[in-house]
C-alpha cells in the first residue's frame, strides 16, 4: 500500500513537471553525455556541483533573462534531488536510479549554460531597452507603479522567450515597442513626481477663475507646463533641463495665483484693464529689481515685491564704506541715466494711475474705500519713488570727481 502510494505521488510530480515544460525550450541529453559528464563522480558530487552552478545562475539574473532555459535547469534539478530521495524501486524500466539523477543533472547543467548564452544575446539585442529598464528600477518606478510596469516587463520578457526559440521575425518591429512602453512609462512616472504638486495648484487656480481674471498669465502658466512636460519626454534623465523646466512652471503657478487673486479684489472696480495694470507694475518694479541686481520677485505679491526691493536698496545703501562708494559692482554712467529714466517712467505711469482713480472716483462713488486703499499703494510707491531718487542722487554724488580734484581753465575766444 505504502509502495502504491509512493508510486502515485511520483507519477503526480513528474506529470506537474512535463506539463510545465511543455512550453519550455528544448534541451537533448544522451547517454554518451551523461557517462562522460560525470565519469568518476559520485551522485553526491554532480548534485553538489549543479547546485553550485544554480546558486550562480540566480546571482547572475538568468532566471530573468533566459526565463526559459532557466526553467527547464531548475525543474531538472528538482526532479533529481527528488530521484535521490525515491526508493530504487521507481527507477524507470532500463535504467538506474544513479543514471536517472546523471541525466537531469547533466539536462540542468546544459540549460544553464544556455540560459547564459541567452544573457549575453539579450544584452546585445536589448541593450537601449534594458537601458531603460535599469533606469526605472533606480527610479523606484517599478514598485511605484506595480501594475503597469509588469505589464511593460512582459512585452520584455516575450522578446527573451524569442530570442530562446530563435524566433527572430518581426523581433526588431516588437523591440520598437518595448522600447517605446518603456519610455513612456518613465516619462510619465517622472512627470508625476515633478509636475503633479504644481499642477494641482495650477487647477486650483482655474478654479478660483484664473481663466476669466488672468488669461494672460493663465496662458504663459500652461505653455510652462507644456515645455516641461516637452522637456521631460526628450529624456526623463536630464535633471539639469528637468530641473529648470519644473522651476520656470513652478514659478508661472505662483506668479498666477498672485495675479488671479489679486486683479479679482482690483475687478471690484469694474476695470478690464486691471491684469493690464498689474502686470505693468510688476514690469516696472522688476525693471527696478535688475537695476538692483535682484533675482526675479515676480513670485510674490505686489506689496511684497515692493518692500523686498526698497529693503534691498536699504541694505545697499548700509554697505557703503567711509569713501561713500558703495561697496558692490561698479555703476557706469550709463546705468545710472538708464535707471534715472526707468524713475522717470515710473512717475508717469503712477501719475495715469492717479488719473485713472480719479476718474473711478468720479464713477464709481460706491466703491471709494476700495479706491482709498488704492491710492494708499500709490502714495507707498510715490514715496518709494522719492527714497530711490534720493538715492540715486547720493549714488551720483559718489560718483563725482572730488571737490579742487580737477581744474578747467576757461578759453578765450
Amino acid at each position: 500500500m505504502k509502495a502504491k502510494l509512493q508510486s502515485g505521488v511520483l507519477g503526480v510530480v513528474v506529470l506537474m513537471l512535463l506539463a510545465a515544460c511543455a512550453s519550455a525550450p528544448k534541451v537533448a541529453v544522451d547517454t554518451t553525455e551523461v557517462q562522460q559528464a560525470f565519469k568518476g563522480k559520485s551522485v553526491e558530487q554532480a548534485l553538489e556541483e549543479t547546485e553550485a552552478a544554480m546558486a550562480r545562475a540566480e546571482k547572475d539574473e538568468l532566471d530573468f533573462y533566459s526565463p526559459g532555459f532557466f526553467s527547464v535547469a531548475k525543474k531538472a534539478l528538482d526532479e533529481a534531488r527528488f530521484l535521490k530521495l525515491a526508493p530504487k524501486e521507481q527507477a524507470a524500466e532500463g535504467a538506474s536510479a544513479q543514471t536517472q539523477i546523471f541525466s537531469k543533472l547533466l539536462l540542468a547543467n546544459k540549460s544553464l549554460i544556455r540560459a547564459e548564452a541567452t544573457r549575453a544575446e539579450v544584452q546585445k539585442r536589448l541593450a537601449d531597452v534594458l537601458k531603460v529598464r535599469d533606469s526605472l528600477i533606480a527610479k523606484g518606478i517599478d514598485s511605484s507603479n506595480a501594475d503597469e510596469y509588469q505589464d511593460v516587463l512582459k512585452t520584455l520578457q516575450d522578446l527573451f522567450r524569442r530570442i530562446e526559440r530563435g524566433d527572430m521575425e518581426g523581433f526588431e518591429r516588437d523591440k520598437a515597442i518595448s522600447l517605446r512602453q518603456f519610455r513612456r512609462l518613465e516619462s510619465q512616472s517622472v512627470k508625476t513626481a515633478q509636475l503633479d504638486k504644481y499642477i494641482a495648484l495650477l487647477e486650483q487656480a482655474e478654479a478660483e477663475g484664473a481663466g476669466g481674471a488672468a488669461p494672460k498669465s493663465l496662458k504663459k502658466t500652461r505653455q510652462a507646463l507644456r515645455n516641461a512636460e516637452a522637456v521631460i519626454e526628450r529624456d526623463p534623465n536630464d535633471q539639469a533641463a528637468i530641473k529648470s523646466a519644473v522651476q520656470r512652471f513652478a514659478f508661472e503657478v505662483g506668479h498666477l495665483r498672485h495675479v488671479t487673486r489679486e486683479v479679482k479684489e482690483l475687478r471690484a472696480l469694474n476695470d478690464n484693464a486691471m491684469e493690464n495694470i498689474l502686470l505693468a507694475a510688476e514690469s516696472r518694479l522688476l525693471a527696478i529689481a535688475d537695476a538692483l541686481g535682484l533675482p526675479d520677485p515676480r513670485a510674490h505679491n505686489l506689496r511684497e515685491q515692493t518692500e523686498m526691493i526698497v529693503d534691498a536698496a536699504d541694505k545697499q545703501m548700509a554697505r557703503k564704506n567711509t569713501t561713500g562708494i558703495v561697496r558692490s559692482r561698479p555703476v557706469s554712467k550709463n546705468e545710472l541715466e538708464l535707471a534715472q529714466l526707468k524713475i522717470e517712467q515710473l512717475g508717469a505711469q503712477l501719475r495715469d494711475a492717479r488719473a485713472k482713480i480719479t476718474a473711478l472716483e468720479r464713477s464709481k462713488k460706491p466703491l471709494n474705500k476700495r479706491i482709498d486703499a488704492l491710492e494708499r499703494v500709490v502714495i507707498k510707491l510715490n514715496n518709494e519713488k522719492a527714497v530711490l531718487e534720493e538715492r540715486l542722487a547720493e549714488a551720483m554724488e559718489s560718483k563725482a570727481p572730488p571737490k579742487g580734484g580737477v581744474e578747467i581753465t576757461p578759453v578765450s575766444k
